[in-house]
């Protein structure tokens, strides 16, 4: 998505560039928005070329979910069966009639 909201904004900033006209929207931001998109085009193609060179032990290791980052004591590999489920989603469920009738 970068890339494409990118280049469209770079093609429609330089359809509108015009440096002799008195526009101040065709003569000073649609150049200035030109040099924007090409340096974040640039910047972007730095950090991808910058981290593709890196060691392997500092890239991302695949992440599941984050469960246990967020919650330690619950077991992430638990099943739906499991006495625990109550935890996991907050509370009881409903299901249990506990009222007065």
């Amino acid at each position: 998505m970068f890339w494409i909201s990118n280049i469209l904004g770079l093609a429609v900033a330089w359809y509108f560039t015009d440096l002799q006209s008195p526009s101040m929207v065709e003569g000073i931001i649609c150049p200035i928005l030109i040099a924007v998109f090409i340096f974040s085009m640039f910047r972007q193609l730095y950090i991808a070329a910058k981290s593709s060179t890196a060691a392997p032990n500092t890239k991302a290791q695949s992440n599941d979910g984050g469960a246990y980052l967020v919650n330690p004591s619950v077991d992430k590999h638990k099943h739906d069966g499991d006495s625990d489920i109550s935890q996991s989603f907050g509370g009881d469920s409903g299901g249990s009639d506990a009222g007065g009738m």
